[in-house]
């Protein structure tokens, strides 16, 4: 599915694949250097939405990384707008 996604629905859908045990991929800026850093096929453990952060998990080596969910530019191939 291309286009572009508001944050909030990237939100949603970030929240059903939680449920739903889905892979999704991810790619955002790092905090300090901007550098860009993608997660492709990691696992949603939780969604904070109130402290705007989401944690992954990577399944194959079980790896667990948090992203502030500002810092998402591009969901499952989808550009995400404020």
């Amino acid at each position: 599915m291309a286009g572009a996604i508001h944050i909030t629905e990237m939100q949603r859908q970030i929240g059903v694949a939680k449920i739903y045990r889905q892979q999704v991929n991810i790619e955002c800026w790092e905090y300090s250097t901007g550098a860009i850093i993608k997660y492709k096929g990691w696992e949603v453990l939780n969604q904070y939405w109130k402290g705007g952060t989401t944690r992954l998990r990577n399944p194959r080596n079980g790896e667990i990384r948090s992203v502030c969910d500002i810092l998402i530019f591009r969901f499952n191939n989808q550009e995400v707008y404020l």
